[in-house]
């Protein structure tokens, strides 16, 4: 991403600024793309290029914080040019804002919690109402046991009763002897 930044040049304890165009991702000693302006910190003496600054800021540059606040005060206008405002928080505020925010974190506790036991106690009366699948195959294996005890009890019922056998016949007497028989 392009952007347009400062890049610190002079001496020890006298600080100027270039402002440049550059990638972002390169160091800030690095060669840049373009240079727009000069920057004083000292005596707060602007020297900018406003033509090309808004030809990159068309083509899509973005203004660092501290060059935004410089483009807005050399009456340049244009929508990426925003100001991040930054506020110092004491230490009184700094340790409220925490109360808050660890009150908030113990109320989300407490709320999941609720919903956790409320989830539960819906399980358990469903558990309650409706018969577990164990509670259902169990009645069920005890259904199959009784009748399989009925059937063994009408089949022990069966083979108690005597058949009815018929009477055998009579056998007939062989009173002659063994070659007689043969004729």
């Amino acid at each position: 991403m392009i952007v347009i930044r400062l890049r610190r040049t002079g001496k020890k304890h006298q600080p100027n600024y270039r402002i440049v165009v550059t990638d972002q991702r390169k160091s800030v000693y690095s060669p840049y793309i373009e240079m727009l302006g000069h920057y004083d910190p000292k005596t707060k003496k602007v020297v900018l290029d406003k033509v090309k600054t808004e030809e990159w800021l068309k083509k899509g540059a973005k203004p660092s914080n501290t060059v935004s606040k410089i483009l807005t005060k050399e009456g340049l206008k244009h929508n990426s040019i925003v100001i991040k405002k930054f506020k110092a928080i004491s230490k009184k505020e700094l340790e409220a804002q925490k109360a808050k925010e660890e009150a908030e974190k113990a109320k989300e506790q407490a709320e999941k919690e609720a919903a956790k036991v409320a989830f539960e106690e819906k399980v358990e009366a469903e558990k309650a109402a409706e018969p577990s699948s164990e509670e259902k195959l169990q009645a069920a294996a005890e259904e199959s046991i009784k009748e399989v005890k009925e059937e063994e009890t009408t089949e022990a019922k069966v083979e108690e009763k005597p058949e009815e056998k018929p009477e055998p016949e009579p056998k007939k007497e062989k009173n002659s002897p063994a070659g007689e028989d043969k004729k």
